[in-house]
């Protein structure tokens, strides 16, 4: 009896749980959780299509069954919590997180590119940096190498196995040596940095504010020698604070419960100038920054062209330094003829950062038709 008892439960509680995913789907009587796929979703099928339509049915249903969210959840909580790995994103140790994209993808096909196309990139800033000197613009570089690069302790043992990818080294190398170009070379400060505290997010792809600071000031160090101050206009100091944090890796997995740290964050220590005003945009620029008519001891107007790394200079106070900021931020489709139009006309500096993945800074620069295009365009812009 108790055996046939607990067959029945059995059955029972097996066709609750496959019927439930369906009446779910159907009435949606508990509410549903959510989950960023980082893509739209397969719409309901269309007789639009008849030869389609079971594709689509199947696509649909696959992607709007009930509980299909928490059927994800726990799956992923599962793998991360017990085994120690999830699909789009390798889980190191101590609780450092790696984009898989990035690593797999992202910096594979770089390394690649720069096979080909080391030499054309090199001679990009090389014509571009020189044009702009002849228009009195000065060029400052800055590329971020990746957390994986300074935390190789950290990284699952699948990772570390692999060849080393390292021709970005060699363009690097080849940058500092540039004509026209102050190349600020922000691995070696980073490498020192990391020995008295950490410098990058253990659940987020970015380095952190404090580690950003001393290269933030780096650039406007080099940039008030350049100009002939006695003194770098940069005068506040760094502090910093320790916060729960729940990175943008993080939040990419679907778990049940998002991993958090204690991480390191900027707390303002800088004053802003008299009049100091910051909107978002307007077109091109992301941001722009101005201060009022009079103001002294600060640099000339800049253009920074940069990235999500580049957040962080801004979040140091950076924007305090300068008569005038513009910012672009790297994205398919933009090269140096576009940023050259944009390069407002009281500009002195043109302040280029992108991190080691960044495709479309490397191509930019490789573009030798638009390299020209932007040289052209330079050309018959009067000096500031």
């Amino acid at each position: 009896m108790r055996s046939t008892a607990t067959r029945q439960i059995f059955i029972l509680a097996f066709l609750a749980l496959t019927l439930l995913p369906g009446l779910q789907m159907a009435t949606r009587w508990l509410p549903e959780l959510t989950i960023d796929e980082q893509r739209t979703l397969a719409a309901p099928p269309s007789m639009a299509h008849p030869d389609r339509y079971l594709q689509q049915a199947n696509s649909w249903f696959s992607d709007h069954f009930g509980f299909r969210a928490l059927l994800i959840r726990l799956k992923a909580t599962v793998d991360y919590r017990l085994f120690h790995v999830s699909d789009k994103v390798h889980v190191g140790r101590d609780g450092y997180l790696f984009y898989r994209s990035t690593l797999d993808i992202e910096k594979p096909a770089v390394d690649t590119y720069l096979g080909t196309h080391e030499a054309g990139v090199v001679e990009g800033v090389r014509r571009y940096a020189e044009a702009l000197q002849q228009k009195g613009i000065g060029m400052v570089m800055v590329v971020n190498l990746l957390g994986d690069r300074f935390l190789p302790n950290k990284l699952p043992v699948s990772v570390t196995e692999r060849p080393p990818l390292r021709r970005i080294d060699g363009l690097l190398d080849k940058l500092k040596q540039v004509p026209n170009v102050t190349f600020i070379d922000s691995t070696a400060i980073l490498k020192e940095v990391e020995k008295t505290r950490p410098i990058f997010h253990r659940t987020d792809f970015h380095w952190n504010d404090p580690a950003a600071y001393p290269v933030a000031k780096g650039v406007v160090d080099a940039m008030s020698r350049a100009e002939g101050l006695a003194d770098s206009t940069w005068t506040h100091p760094l502090r910093y604070e320790t916060q729960s944090y729940s990175g943008g890796i993080a939040r990419f997995m679907p778990l049940l419960r998002s991993p958090s740290e204690k991480s390191l964050f900027v707390t303002p220590s800088w004053q802003w100038p008299v009049g100091f005003t910051s909107v978002s945009g307007p077109a091109p620029y992301t941001d722009v920054s101005h201060v009022a008519p009079g103001n002294k001891g600060l640099l000339h107007p800049a253009l920074f062209v940069g990235d999500s790394f580049m957040d962080a200079w801004m979040r140091n106070g950076m924007a305090a330094y300068f008569e005038s900021s513009y910012r672009l931020r790297w994205g398919e489709g933009l090269r140096l003829s576009a940023i050259t139009s944009a390069i407002p006309s009281d500009a002195r500096w043109v302040a280029v950062q992108f991190i080691e993945v960044q495709q479309p800074a490397l191509s930019a620069f490789a573009d030798e038709a638009d390299v020209t295009r932007a040289i052209n365009m330079l050309e018959t812009r009067p000096r500031p």
